[in-house]
């Protein structure tokens, strides 16, 4: 594929920029993969602080909570999703993904002053108003920014920008609660200035964003298919077995994260003041378990990356749902995710929800034809959606009823039936089969 070497390239990377895309724009994008995926990935994790000290909730009524939360706040993101993207082509990507970061700040601030449900659930919706906007001009501008010939390396630097604001923000931030405590704080206003500092950091990104990224309305925009033309495109591509395998990957693969990242905290907190911990040295462990976890994912992506591209895409499909398994079924072994062996448990885990989210992505994208590509990936993104929606209503209940690793055995099974349907497919339709490089 040809390069257009006139244009400005991402140094030190082979990366070459669109036509009129800057490194500054760039880096600032990647900035932008950094602070709003780590910033949104963070509330669920400090969100277990605030219901255990600021409402003093009991915590056999967290997990229901904590779930519902996400429910809601998934189905404001698959609401605003298109509408947001439509936004966009007429007044440009900047001003979205800039009140996007305005609109998150105010989630965290009024996080910091919650004194009950209500309260929360006010700041959870315009929370999920400002994460519609940045996951989606995020996605955006990712396709935006590169030439065609550096579209994956794009796609992986973004990516490792994602997994670093994750873990630096979470391990960051949330340890200041304990910090701030030991230094004689009150756990309250502890809490507080951990949402406010948050949010003062979104503050500071959306003033980034403005200056770094481009401005302006895309010179062309694409017809977005309507959700009917999806619908009925998507289930006519599902024919093909291997794309239906794909959907159920995508429900499954973004069920595991949104199970990580809305009860590992959680199931830490509780375990840790248990066991006598305070909340804020229990929320401590809890986001380094968390950060651990999403380490591992981080190191075993490319090596996903590079077994993918060795073997047919159906067979990795395979290996990624055998480690997912393994991962999620092992949390049911455990009394808790704080000693030596939760945090290994975690850290396979962390390898099997990457590996399930990239072997989904890349199976998919090799089964859409180039006419039918946005109503199928549309379709995929619809189904990890749904299974978004499925791991927070149902796992929160089960975390309170059953037991905290409960919403992890759940995707277990998941990603086991899974398993199992991957193997008939890779026997009765295999499709392309990969010679190795």
């Amino acid at each position: 594929m040809q390069v257009d070497q006139s244009c400005e390239r991402l140094r030190p990377f082979p990366l070459w920029l669109a036509k009129g895309i800057s490194q500054s724009n760039a880096w600032t994008f990647m900035f932008a993969n950094f602070a709003v995926i780590g910033t949104l990935a963070f509330l669920n994790v400090a969100q277990s602080y605030i219901l255990t000290e600021h409402l003093q909730l009991a915590q056999d009524t967290q997990g229901t909570i904590s779930g519902d939360l996400a429910f809601w706040n998934e189905l404001i993101i698959i609401l605003l999703a298109s509408p947001f993207g439509i936004l966009a082509d007429r007044i440009g990507r900047r001003p979205i993904i800039v009140f996007s970061a305005i609109a998150i700040a105010a989630g965290f601030t009024i996080y910091a002053f919650a004194t009950n449900i209500f309260d929360l659930t006010i700041g959870r919706i315009i929370y999920a108003v400002g994460a519609a906007a940045g996951s989606g001009m995020v996605a955006t501008i990712g396709a935006d920014y590169p030439q065609e010939a550096s579209r994956g390396k794009m796609i992986g630097l973004s990516s490792v920008m994602n997994g670093l604001g994750v873990v630096v923000l979470s391990v960051a931030l949330g340890q200041l609660p304990n910090v701030l405590r030991q230094g004689g704080m009150a756990p309250i206003e502890a809490g507080q200035w951990m949402m406010l500092l948050t949010a003062g950091f979104c503050v500071v990104a959306a003033v980034v964003f403005q200056m770094g990224l481009k401005g302006g309305v895309p010179a062309t925009s694409k017809d977005r298919p309507t959700l009917s033309a999806l619908i009925a495109v998507g289930f006519s591509a599902a024919k093909n077995p291997r794309v239906a395998l794909s959907y159920a990957a995508a429900f499954t693969s973004r069920g595991d994260l949104v199970v990580v990242g809305v009860f590992v905290a959680l199931w830490s907190v509780q375990a840790g003041t248990a066991a006598g911990l305070d909340s804020g040295e229990a929320l401590k462990k809890g986001t380094i378990v968390f950060a651990i976890s999403q380490t591992m994912a981080l190191i075993w992506a490319p090596v996903m990356g590079w077994i993918m591209d060795k073997v047919n895409r159906v067979t990795a499909i395979i290996i990624a749902m055998a480690l997912a398994s393994l991962g999620y079924l092992g949390t049911a072994l455990l009394d808790t995710p704080l000693d030596g062996p939760g945090i290994a448990v975690f850290m396979i885990l962390g390898i099997g929800q990457i590996s399930a989210l990239i072997t989904s992505q890349g199976l998919i994208g090799q089964e859409t034809r180039d006419e039918d590509r946005g109503a199928v990936v549309g379709m995929f993104s619809l189904c990890g959606a749904i299974g978004i929606l499925f791991a927070t209503a149902i796992g929160g209940r089960l975390f309170d009823s059953w037991a905290p690793y409960a919403p992890f055995v759940v995707m277990g099974v998941a990603n086991l039936g899974l398993l199992v349907a991957a193997i008939w497919v890779r026997l009765t339709s295999p499709g392309l089969i990969l010679k190795p490089a």
